[in-house]
């Protein structure tokens, strides 16, 4: 009745026939379970993005929004959750169609309270040995990344002090350096700055891993983030003759999310894009939506990433060089954007061509306030 901890499972029910809802309600809530439901297919996706079930029942005849659509789409933003096909006997087909997009297993109509427990118990089972795996999984992962943090953590320090002494230095010595120990000091600046930004950005990974990075999940409208991020830019794209323009329809829905980190992620996408769009090019940022996302694609006419590197840019210390960077990064930029992307429960992908520019394409789950 319950998974690895001590609250009752909860489950949610998606079907558009009140008598199975009741049915099932009563049936499950007598066995201990918390129960939520919903018949319709739009608000049953908004309920589990609220409520992260961990198991789900989804009918595959449903009017506007058809089960196999909340299907894909959960099983790809919440893998934890079981789900769980709910079926007449003429769509066995379709059932075994639905498992092959992440379904766990499915219950033909019409069905017993007693058969509703015997799936739930094997669902909730199967939940509990993922849970298992991915726990030992993440102990892994988490010994790796200790080892990481703990290293950082001990350059950083130093590297500040460092960086104290030769502004120290360039003050009290200042009439008495020479043009090129002057040159010398300044190139020794820059790259403690390029060493000491590589290590915030690995503590920032650090942070997003462990959950503690972006916690102030609120609801927000992405064109004011989007719209931030293009004034903090836009000196810099003048500055370097690069044209910046936005467009977007003014009802964007909300998006549940952490400001700060979803400005970084523009900021470290738009400002990319700079590096790479010589003067006269242009940047573009176009805002959309439809019943389950909210899209945002961000274009430019730069110099493009060759298609046998594209697979690679998320990956940490991958960098594209090229003749028309102007900048040289850290490497952890684009894998810092993917991480946020995926504790929003969000999707990056890039698409390029070289001589021509590049689009990075955003889509955040939409939130459906209940």
């Amino acid at each position: 009745m319950e998974d690895s901890g001590t609250s009752p499972a909860q489950i949610l029910i998606i079907d558009d026939e009140e008598s199975i809802l009741d049915g099932c309600r009563q049936a499950l809530e007598k066995t201990g379970y918390v129960v939520v439901s919903s018949s319709d297919g739009h608000e049953g996706i908004g309920l589990a993005r609220a409520k992260k079930p961990d198991l789900a029942f989804i009918d595959l005849k449903m009017p506007g929004c058809s089960g196999m659509d909340i299907i894909e789409i959960l099983s790809k933003e919440m893998p934890g959750v079981v789900l769980i096909v709910i079926t007449g006997y003429a769509s066995i087909v379709s059932a075994v169609e639905a498992m092959k997009k992440g379904a766990y297993d499915y219950l033909p109509k019409p069905f017993t309270p007693d058969q509703i427990r015997a799936v739930t118990k094997r669902g909730l089972e199967h939940r509990s040995l993922k849970i298992e795996a991915e726990r030992l999984r993440e102990e892994k992962e988490r010994m790796e990344r200790s080892f990481i943090t703990f290293v950082s953590h001990e350059m950083r320090s130093p590297l500040v002090t460092i960086m104290q002494y030769f502004e120290t230095l360039k003050v009290i010595a200042d009439s008495d350096l020479s043009e090129s120990a002057r040159d010398i000091i300044d190139r020794c600046e820059k790259r403690l700055q390029s060493l000491h930004d590589l290590v915030d950005h690995w503590l920032d990974l650090s942070r997003i891993e462990d959950g503690s990075f972006s916690e102030a999940r609120i609801p927000l409208v992405l064109n004011e983030i989007v719209e931030k991020s293009i004034e903090e830019l836009s000196p810099l794209c003048q500055r370097r003759e690069i044209s910046i323009e936005s467009s977007g329809r003014a009802d964007m829905p909300k998006i549940l999310g952490d400001q700060e980190s979803l400005l970084r992620v523009f900021t470290n996408i738009i400002g990319n894009a700079t590096k790479y769009t010589p003067p006269g090019g242009k940047i573009s940022v176009s805002m959309d939506y439809d019943d389950y996302y909210v899209y945002v694609n961000i274009s430019d006419t730069g110099s493009g990433i060759p298609s046998d590197k594209l697979p690679f840019i998320f990956e940490p210390f991958f960098r594209v060089k090229g003749k028309d960077e102007r900048q040289k990064g850290s490497g952890l930029g684009l894998t810092f954007v993917k991480k946020i992307m995926d504790a929003h429960t969000g999707k990056i992908e890039a698409s390029s061509k070289v001589g021509v520019g590049s689009t990075f394409s955003l889509k955040f789950p939409r939130l459906y306030e209940l």
